[in-house]
């Protein structure tokens, strides 16, 4: 009943620090998971014209064979010095948040990407909507390291960064809001609530800006060639 009391009076005072800091998280995660889902789409291009041409030369059957290969014992070799990038990374969220651990963000940060990116991109029956989760939570999470918040305003970060990277995975920011609410924090937060608001709509500007400067690229390109 205490720490209820003590979170309502943070809550009350910290309001506007909060969605502050929701401006800042949303724009990194909202980066990072943006080019996490670029990064897969554009290796999986190259996946997928390397099957046809596997049909006609069995040389690029090979090729692929050893791509797939080296893959494996890089992916395996990750895992093995940072054993939390494994897996969807939802479970591990939820035990940071419940204080049952505490990730090296950076660490798990950029083996996860790495280890996503050519796991997911190479045709394994794996989704990104997990991993974009954890990588939303884990920028997060160093944001507030570098920014020294609190224990509360770490957690309620970590939770609106899960939130943004649900958003990415789904181009969906109100089920990000939801699934963080219901899935991942367990009980209703005000700061969390507004926190993971701005995370999510920061987001889908940053999405819109970045797919803007992408479509004006191609047409410049297309234009000069």
């Amino acid at each position: 009943m205490e720490n209820h009391r003590k979170e309502v009076s943070f809550i009350s005072q910290s309001i506007i620090y909060s969605v502050l800091l929701g401006i800042i998280v949303g724009i990194a995660a909202g980066l990072v998971v943006v080019v996490f889902r670029l990064a897969i789409e554009k290796l999986f291009g190259v996946f997928s014209h390397l099957y046809p041409l596997a049909t006609d030369n069995p040389i690029y059957l090979l090729l692929i064979g050893g791509l797939y290969l080296v893959i494996a014992l890089l992916v395996g070799h990750l895992i093995k010095y940072e054993p939390n990038a494994k897996g969807s990374g939802i479970p591990q969220v939820e035990a940071e948040l419940k204080g049952l651990m505490d990730l090296s963000w950076w660490s798990v940060l950029w083996k996860k990407f790495i280890g996503g990116v050519l796991s997911i991109a190479s045709g394994l029956m794996l989704g990104r909507e997990g991993p974009s989760i954890q990588l939303g939570a884990l920028t997060a999470k160093g944001v507030s390291v570098l920014l020294k918040s609190s224990e509360m305003e770490r957690r309620s970060l970590i939770a609106s960064g899960a939130a943004a990277g649900l958003a990415a995975a789904f181009n969906a920011p109100i089920a990000g809001l939801l699934f963080v609410v219901e899935e991942v924090y367990h009980q209703f937060s005000r700061l969390v609530w507004v926190s993971a608001w701005y995370h999510c709509k920061l987001y889908f500007l940053t999405c819109f800006w970045i797919n803007t400067c992408f479509a004006h690229a191609g047409r410049f390109a297309a234009t000069i060639s």
